[in-house]
């Protein structure tokens, strides 16, 4: 599990309206990042449920005209983040912003330019098939605002994930564009339009002689050398401030960045190699650098995205400690937004672990560690400890924990089900007592249940006989995934699953995973299920069977409403719980990146969590 630490704290709220609720008298989720106190050792975390961060990809600028330096965090799903300046030019201060920016999918990449000479920046981005899309930005001071234009702009073709740039390397007053070539060239598109009307021509796949790959700094290749190159990020910045560009080069295969300083001038360029090793020191690679001044001191700081693959030390923070000619970087944070993450795949469940009338949450995560974030404050006003060496920290159930938490054997205390990765689930007897978690492996296969992949447990009473059922989500490769149930037949002190039926969602959709949560979430008296996925989002099935009976595929319909959270990425696994003691459920979010994402009820709605019902 990582804090990420930052100098700098931020707050959010966001509103979300459902239509799911509306016909309750109208739903309203607040989105808020520091709902509550959040603790990791001594370290207070200043926005702990802002989401998880995997292969990020930064760019700063002053989106909405305030004077201030914007961050803004290209995710892996496609999701553009939107972190908004609300302290000085000397102390940034990052707020969550809900903008338009949150409806657009820019595939692998993303780029900001004012390719209109209107003085607002544009967005360009992956079109997901290698074209690039055009937003053009038509904000107002009413706010900000981005219309998709074109989706397959110039004829650009950059393929997928690689990051193109644009600049005026020939000080004509217009913007250019580049981007590097697979085989280590830089390919150069002029503008041959004007600042309001650009029109873009071809001219040189090998621009300025710039090769780069590793060990070979801008020399030709020979024959004893065999470079490596794959997926490139470039960005063009005057570092040096002599007042013509300068280039820097992300490279799959080099875990540093390239330098390539401009020797020429502002009209003609001479991008010269300077380092393949010009970070302060290896990342996880890919590296995608965004250049600005934030601490005002006149100089530009840097900002990187190592989007490599790893789900931890992600997005850097430089400081430069040189001056404007003469940059010198030190390394500030390798976790530069604070928040926390749990590295991959985090799987939330809610209950009272420790038996003081406040719900704790342990979370399960793509590495197979469960960690108890332990309320130690109240029910009406909870403080999260998160523990990393108790007794859960013991449990090893292999990859993509999923935890379920029930009273299974009907003693008084919450079990613990663990789903995971090789399709099976796991059952952790509470030999303790309701204060005291002192978990006791019973099975590594309860049930017998082996589904392809990524076991997922939800346990709910779905015929209402006093018994806890179960409900499994699976991963199946050939994007059939449903969910199965098994209905419990034994005792209440003596459960026994038997396999009821193998999907229960209606057929038709192609689904790789499917996360299920239960919950009466329209308040009817029924168990519903909301179920997330592979791709952005979470579906509600309304569950319309007759009171009593088992749900069907017949009788589990998906309905069209946008859930609160939806946004928040892929592989979404819901918990629900009254963290406030106001009457209604709240949300805890788990994704795809690690994080865990809060939502708070205002009104009241629906009944249940995952887990129990």
């Amino acid at each position: 599990m990582m804090l990420r630490k930052n100098h700098i704290l931020g707050t959010l709220v966001m509103l979300w309206t459902t239509a799911a609720t509306a016909a309750l008298g109208g739903s309203v989720y607040v989105k808020q990042v520091s709902p509550f106190p959040t603790v990791i050792g001594q370290d207070s975390v200043g926005m702990p449920y802002l989401g998880g961060f995997n292969d990020p990809k930064p760019s700063l600028l002053d989106i909405d005209h305030d004077g201030l330096i914007d961050l803004i965090i290209g995710q892996p799903d496609g999701r553009l983040l939107y972190l908004r300046n609300v302290g000085t030019v000397t102390v940034p201060r990052w707020q969550m912003s809900s903008t338009p920016l949150r409806g657009i999918d820019i595939g692998t990449w993303h780029r900001f330019a004012d390719i209109d000479g209107d003085g607002d920046p544009d967005l360009f981005c992956d079109s997901r098939v290698g074209t690039v899309s055009f937003y053009r930005n038509e904000s107002t001071s009413g706010g900000l605002s981005f219309v998709l234009a074109d989706t397959a702009f110039a004829g650009f073709n950059t393929g997928l994930n690689n990051t193109p740039d644009f600049a005026d390397l020939d000080h004509d007053g217009d913007l250019d564009f580049f981007f590097g070539d697979p085989n280590g060239t830089l390919s150069f598109y002029e503008n041959i339009g004007d600042m309001s009307n650009p029109s873009f021509a071809p001219m040189v796949p090998f621009y300025d002689s710039i090769l780069a790959f590793p060990g070979g700094g801008n020399s030709a290749p020979n024959g004893l050398l065999s470079p490596q190159h794959g997926f490139s990020a470039i960005r063009f910045v005057d570092i040096d401030g002599d007042n013509d560009l300068d280039l820097f080069w992300g490279d799959l295969f080099n875990p540093n960045m390239y330098a390539f300083f401009n020797l020429g001038n502002m009209f003609t360029s001479d991008l010269t190699f300077i380092s393949e090793d010009f970070l302060p020191a290896a990342t996880a690679g890919f590296n995608h650098p965004a250049f600005a001044d934030l601490d005002g001191d006149g100089d530009l700081d840097m900002v990187v995205g190592a989007a490599n693959g790893a789900d931890r030390d992600n997005l850097l923070f430089y400081r430069n400690d040189g001056s404007r000619s003469a940059p010198s970087f030190t390394t500030l944070s390798e976790n530069y937004i604070e928040t926390i993450d749990f590295g991959s795949f985090s799987f939330p469940a809610a209950g009272d672990i420790d038996g003081d009338h406040d719900f704790d949450i342990l979370v399960g995560t793509g590495s197979g560690r469960i960690i108890m974030m332990r309320n130690v404050g109240t029910a009406l006003a909870p403080v999260f400890n998160i523990d990393t060496t108790g007794s859960f920290a013991a449990i090893t159930a292999g990859l993509n924990t999923a935890p379920c938490l029930i009273d299974w054997d009907s003693d008084g205390d919450l079990d613990l089900l663990v789903g995971n990765r090789s399709g099976q689930i796991e059952y952790w007897r509470n030999d303790g007592d309701s204060a005291d978690f002192s978990p006791v492996l019973v099975t590594t296969q309860l049930g017998g249940i082996k589904v392809d992949q990524l076991a997922v447990p939800a346990a709910a009473d779905l015929n209402d006989d006093g018994l806890p059922d179960l409900l499994v989500g699976e991963w199946d490769f050939n994007s059939r995934a449903n969910v199965r149930l098994y209905a419990n037949v034994g005792a209440p002190d003596q459960p026994s699953l038997q396999l009821r039926a193998t999907g229960i969602l209606p057929a038709g959709s192609f689904r790789e995973f499917t996360l299920p949560s239960v919950m009466d979430w329209d308040g009817d008296g029924r168990a519903d299920l909301v179920v997330g996925s592979r791709h952005i989002g979470v579906t509600w099935y309304r569950n319309t069977s007759p009171v009593g009976a088992y749900p069907d595929s017949s009788h589990l319909l998906p309905q069209p409403d946008t859930l609160p959270g939806w946004s928040e990425g892929t592989h979404l696994a819901w918990t629900t719980a009254d963290i406030d003691t106001d009457g209604d459920l709240d949300l805890f979010i788990g994704e795809a990146d690690g994080g865990i994402n809060f939502y708070r009820r205002l009104g009241s709605c629906c009944q249940g969590k995952r887990g129990n019902v």
